[in-house]
């Protein structure tokens, strides 16, 4: 299996050029080994086996390494050419890995002044972890039963292109992608299994706490018929696409509400009022009714469309690009939201079956059009400007319809099942220009600018969900939607000499989101919602050469953002509902003593912070039936702050043999048992080190050896320990040249 130290990382500020492949990777001081150490082979096979033996949570290190715990085997990489005749070349890809899944099966057979036939299959598995929260009170870690879980991702192609000289060219193009498996939701589910006290008046902090893991059963299918074709006549440059694009999604998601509760008869038969002193009288396991939830979420789509681009040089410094896209989609939805609840009756526990959509149908009808048109203007060699504008125009028209399942009495036995109905109409249209330049008519300074602003507008028209047995229409809205979205982006690159270069980009970007009903008549509503946001930042970086052999890569990036939301005025006036800031500093150090040896060390420093209202909210004050408390507590901010770290150095052992060691470093340490009393600390602290040593050696001309040998060490608290793990991997492989 090819697997890369990356994959033992959290990705998370991680630099991708500082990682070395634990397979045997590519890197920068390669290319300057000696010529006959390892040859390049244009036919091979690379067969290839790893193991590991993890102590802890191995569910845990799938799915932060990428690899299965229980090891694998296989091709790894197969590669051969051959010309079959002078004008024609065959080409076979393959991959064939145990564990993780990998499979890849492609030929290619290419006729110079012909075209070309490419077709092939190929899987891969990413794996996923079932656990759920960590409550620090009372020390509860919930995980699913089966804590493995996987997705599996397939995709078959095939592919014919004719290009014959003088002649347009065509392209045709089959793609069927699955997904297929099991991974983790972020909707968990809750419990009172918490160590905290039943709430009773005035305690206004709730006990329960949504720590409960669930998954999403996934099942999809994407397929897409492409055809194109391109020519040139004259000066302009036409290629026409025709595209037809179908999809089948029905996923499922399971979410569990307080398992293994359910509240007895004895209390339920009690008034609303005074069951709550009772439950306090009792154990967790008391205080709620399980609640299995299987929300089913299906959707087909069918769409079909065409795409007209044409490319005209006008002069040597004038080029017209047009562009026109028209698509239309077709959906169906269906699925429902059944809910096992356990209920407890006068003789015994049942589960009741409700249903907030059972059987729902309907789909929606989109139209959409799209034009761009593109001037490139070179009106001297050292400026290049862009101006262009995009128009879209959208029809939206969806309907559904589905049945509720709904419990009363006491208990909530009876089932009762009502229809509802719905619809929704959309008109929107969008106009975007946008301004490029680019400008090196400075020596050794290059300037840049990007800048595009898209404006939306449109009418919405809905009406709520509705009983049409008892109804013709539900409560309609009639709504003006508008957004603005700007981004905009200044940067410059400055070669001040050989040995240093530097890099500045300063960007903005900023939008405006609106949904106000403007319906005249008093049973048509409408909505009103304004939600605005502004991001600002700048990036630098220094590269500087100190000598032949040293070099260092320093990187520093700041980025600050605000949101504000507006509801029914006056009584919700615009309030500033974010304050976001992250910053992040990075430094890279590469150093070559000489062609046989080299040296990379890598570091970064993250600040990440999220304010919502912490810490304006302060304390809410007590009412004559509510105790006060601290807002602040609850409504903290989210913290993602964490270092990384790397040391890589490879070495020529002889001619024959290289030798590459790496450590890899991750810290975050962004928990707070503290706020556990007052909602759940979400907040990642951990720490993950792996290191490695790897030998390439040549046995033969044709024959390569790769050993790699690594330990992985993860100390995650998030989880109060629960999901560590730490244990040796190792990976051997041989390339054989055809």
């Amino acid at each position: 299996m090819k697997v890369t130290l990356a994959d033992f990382i959290r990705p998370a500020g991680l630099l991708a050029g500082a990682l070395l492949a634990l397979a045997g990777g590519t890197v920068r001081a390669a290319d300057k080994l000696p010529s006959d150490a390892f040859p390049d082979f244009e036919s091979y096979i690379k067969i290839s086996g790893q193991a590991a033996s993890i102590t802890g949570n191995e569910a845990a290190f799938q799915t932060r390494t990428k690899q299965d715990a229980n090891g694998g085997a296989g091709i790894e990489d197969l590669h051969f050419a051959k010309d079959v005749t002078k004008t024609t070349t065959l080409t076979l890809d393959g991959r064939a890995l145990t564990g993780a899944e990998d499979y890849l099966g492609r030929v290619n057979l290419t006729k110079t002044d012909v075209g070309s036939v490419d077709f092939g299959y190929k899987r891969f598995r990413t794996f996923y972890d079932g656990a759920g929260g960590f409550f620090p009170t009372n020390k509860e870690f919930m995980t699913l039963p089966n804590e493995d879980l996987h997705i599996d991702r397939a995709k078959f192609w095939v592919e014919a292109n004719l290009a014959l000289p003088n002649a347009p060219t065509f392209k045709l193009r089959y793609t069927n992608e699955l997904r297929d498996g099991r991974k983790d939701s972020t909707i968990w589910g809750d419990t009172d299994f918490t160590g905290l006290p039943f709430t009773v008046a005035p305690n206004p902090i709730t006990q329960v706490r949504k720590i409960v893991p669930s998954y999403l059963q996934v099942s999809e299918r994407h397929e897409l018929l492409e055809l194109s074709s391109s020519y040139k006549i004259k000066k302009t440059e036409i290629e026409l696409t025709l595209l037809a694009d179908r999809t089948d999604n029905d996923d499922i998601r399971y979410v569990t509400r307080f398992p293994g509760e359910v509240i007895p008869f004895s209390i339920v038969s009690l008034a609303s009022a005074a069951q709550p002193a009772a439950k306090a009288l009792l154990t967790p396991n008391n205080w709620n009714n399980q609640v299995a939830i299987a929300e089913n979420d299906a959707m087909k789509t069918k769409t079909t469309g065409f795409n007209l681009a044409t490319s005209t040089e006008l002069t040597d410094k004038v080029t017209l690009k047009v562009n026109g896209n028209y698509e239309l989609v077709h959906t169906e939805i269906g699925g429902g939201r059944p809910l096992i609840t356990q209920t407890a009756t006068a003789t015994g526990i049942v589960p009741v079956a409700t249903d907030n959509y059972q059987g729902l149908s309907g789909g929606t009808r989109v139209k959409n059009y799209v034009g761009n048109i593109a001037l490139d203007l070179k009106p001297i060699p050292a400026l290049f400007v862009k101006l262009a504008f995009r128009a879209q125009d959208e029809f939206i028209h969806g309907v559904s319809s589905y049945n509720v399942v709904a419990a009363s009495g006491t208990p909530a036995v009876t089932l009762t099942s009502t229809p509802r109905t719905g619809w929704a109409k959309i008109h929107q249209n969008v106009r975007t220009p946008v301004l490029e330049f680019r400008y090196t008519g400075i020596k050794d300074l290059a300037l840049y600018f990007t800048g595009s602003k898209r404006s939306l507008s449109g009418d919405e028209n809905n009406t709520s969900s509705y009983n049409p047995l008892t109804a013709t229409v539900g409560t309609p809205a009639v709504n003006s939607v508008s957004e603005d979205h700007g981004n905009y982006t200044l940067g410059a690159n400055w070669r001040q000499s050989a040995r240093l270069t530097l890099r500045g980009e300063v960007f903005h970007k900023d939008h405006k989101d609106s949904t106000v009903g403007y319906g005249t008549l008093p049973a048509i509503v409408g909505d009103y919602y304004l939600l605005d946001s502004q991001y600002t930042g700048f990036k630098l970086t220094a590269l500087a050469k100190l000598t032949d052999q040293l070099a260092f890569t320093t990187r520093f990036i700041s980025q600050k953002g605000r949101m504000q939301v507006t509801g029914f005025l006056p009584t919700y006036p615009a309030y500033d509902s974010l304050d976001a800031k992250n910053y992040m500093i990075a430094e890279t150090i590469d150093w070559n003593p000489n062609a046989q040896v080299y040296v990379q060390v890598n570091g970064t420093a993250t600040y990440q912070v999220i304010s919502t209202i912490y810490p304006r909210a302060g304390v809410t004050p007590a009412t004559p039936t509510v105790n006060a408390f601290d807002t602040n507590g609850v409504l903290h901010n989210s913290d993602n702050n964490y270092v990384t770290g790397s040391f890589l150095t490879g070495f020529v052992l002889n001619k024959n043999t290289d030798v590459q060691i790496q450590l890899n470093y991750y810290r975050a340490d962004n928990g707070n048992a503290y706020l556990a009393a007052m909602t759940t600390p979400y907040g990642v602290a951990v720490r993950d080190v792996s290191y490695t040593v790897g030998v390439k050696h040549k046995l033969t001309d044709k024959l390569l050896l790769n050993a790699k040998l690594g330990y992985f060490d993860s100390q995650n608290d998030t989880t109060g320990g629960f999901t560590n793990y730490h244990g040796p991997v190792a990976y051997v492989a041989f390339d054989r040249s055809f």
